[in-house]
């Protein structure tokens, strides 16, 4: 079992970007400090349609459905603002966009690190159903 794995099924709250980055068994997506995307993994184009092509350089909410658009960005610059994290390193069930423009059930589980004074933030968005 590794730590992504132990961290899921513990609470515990050591997780890196990089690390999630690693996972090739499940859909991944990163972000910048700014909420754009800066990279997708094969399993995340599989499960979702999106490409590299399509998502990175584009704001985080693409894959947000616009409902939830508010939310994000109101707890987003929160984290930002004060660095205290309200829905990181555990198991959230939300909703993601697909590339066609449905909504699928998916368990996020975000995870951020500081590099040179700026965030950058890692999810694993597994379809659910």
């Amino acid at each position: 079992m590794g730590r992504w794995d132990r961290a899921t099924d513990r609470g515990e709250s050591d997780i890196e970007v990089s690390e999630l980055l690693l996972r090739t068994d499940v859909p991944t997506i990163s972000a910048d400090h700014g909420g754009m995307v800066t990279s997708i993994n094969e399993r995340f184009h599989e499960a979702y349609g999106w490409t590299a092509e399509d998502l990175v350089g584009r704001h985080v909410t693409t894959i947000i459905p616009s409902r939830f658009h508010d939310a994000h960005h109101t707890g987003f610059s929160r984290f930002l603002t004060t660095g205290k994290p309200t829905i990181l390193e555990q198991p959230i069930e939300l909703f993601v966009v697909t590339r066609d423009g449905r909504e699928m059930p998916a368990e996020h589980f975000i995870v951020a690190s500081e590099s040179d004074n700026r965030w950058i933030f890692a999810a694993t968005i597994r379809p659910l159903g």
